[in-house]
């Protein structure tokens, strides 16, 4: 089973403050040109998007740079969705948390569920809770290609867990939607992005295969 973790981009898309709105702009129709498109406009972290190392790091990889590896993954999905708002995610909460028979290790990509997807574009939606320096630690050691979260990051400034993950290339998705469908479950994760030109970030469309 193929299940879309994407939320789409169009021009009532929810940004992180201090982004544009995504734009489109419609620049041929069929009934005069012969074929239909559109030019868009949008920052790189809009929607379902993946952070670089770029991102927080001076010097780091860009995206384009990144091991198409990377994009890929076996995920487990955990739910924290009952949590207060701007809780932090502690290592011996998540591990409790992890489905029975999970060991983490080289590779996995961990998809975190905080419900926050809901609120996209209210002020509730940057009340989000947090991944703890412990466990964004203890996930860089372990080797994961990356940590994913339905909301819009997985920390508040001074953006601390960008920071410990993306120095190691623990890649960052976030923005994840639907995640309710994979919660407690594992599978494959695909998460390619645009292959952007020196970006500190893209667009993906996120699958999850079960």
């Amino acid at each position: 089973m193929y299940v879309d973790l994407t939320m789409a981009v169009g021009p009532g898309t929810a940004v992180f403050p201090g982004y544009p709105r995504p734009a489109v702009l419609q620049w041929s129709k069929i009934d005069v040109h012969g074929y239909y498109s559109n030019v868009l406009f949008f920052p790189e972290h809009v929607a379902t998007h993946v952070d670089s190392p770029a991102h927080f790091v001076p010097g780091a990889k860009t995206v384009d740079q990144l091991d198409v590896s990377k994009f890929f993954g076996r995920f487990v999905a955990v739910d924290f969705s009952r949590l207060p708002p701007r809780a932090a995610i502690g290592l011996r909460q998540f591990e409790e948390a992890l489905p029975r028979g999970v060991e983490l290790g080289p590779g996995w990509v961990v998809l975190i569920r905080t419900g926050y997807d809901a609120y996209a574009g209210t002020d509730k939606w940057l009340e989000h809770p947090d991944i703890s320096p412990e466990l964004a630690e203890h996930l860089a050691k372990l080797g994961v290609n990356a940590v994913g979260v339905d909301a819009p990051s997985p920390d508040h400034a001074p953006f601390e867990i960008h920071k410990i993950l993306l120095s190691r290339e623990v890649l960052i998705y976030e923005n994840l939607t639907n995640l309710p469908a994979v919660v407690g479950r594992t599978g494959q994760f695909i998460g390619l992005p645009i292959k952007v030109a020196g970006g500190s970030g893209a667009p993906v469309r996120a699958v999850a295969v079960v």
